[in-house]
């Protein structure tokens, strides 16, 4: 079964989004209320975003080649 041709450029696009957001949510940690759970709460959520989008980064490039051999 082959992939849709546009899903490689919107997992691209998407990974995009994931990592930028994952950093914005990253840059609340220097906050003064950034402490306790809120601190860890906004780890989690921007490095899980960041694994992410890097996770969906490698799969549209693998689409991409494997498309194109």
């Amino acid at each position: 079964m082959r992939a849709p041709s546009w899903l490689w450029w919107t997992l691209l696009f998407g990974a995009v989004l994931l990592v930028a957001w994952g950093w914005f949510v990253l840059g609340f940690l220097t906050e003064p209320s950034a402490v306790g759970r809120m601190r860890a709460g906004l780890i989690v959520i921007g490095g899980v975003s960041i694994a992410l989008g890097i996770g969906a980064a490698i799969a549209g490039v693998w689409m991409l080649f494997a498309r194109r051999t």
